[in-house]
């Protein structure tokens, strides 16, 4: 996985939004989205080692549902790239 350098993020534009992120086609897990650019994202949830390296997301800041794939990741952190 890449490091946190990787990502730039404008943490002011959708802090503390809430998010959806599907692990498959039947489990959904909630999330916070705490940075977003044009390319990246950085989500908060609970445990990060049930969100699977590739992964849809959904949030109010976002147009569209968005494919992401991880870049990094704490036990609590997710830094994912758009596909």
């Amino acid at each position: 996985m890449s490091s946190h350098a990787e990502c730039r993020f404008d943490t002011t534009s959708a802090a503390g939004e809430a998010g959806l992120i599907a692990v498959d086609e039947h489990t959904s897990i909630g999330c916070w989205v705490r940075g977003i650019s044009a390319q990246d994202v950085e989500i908060i949830v609970l445990d990060t080692s049930v969100v699977p390296d590739v992964f849809m997301l959904t949030s109010s800041p976002l147009e569209a549902v968005a494919v992401c794939r991880t870049l990094w990741r704490t036990d609590e952190v997710i830094g994912a790239r758009y596909r």
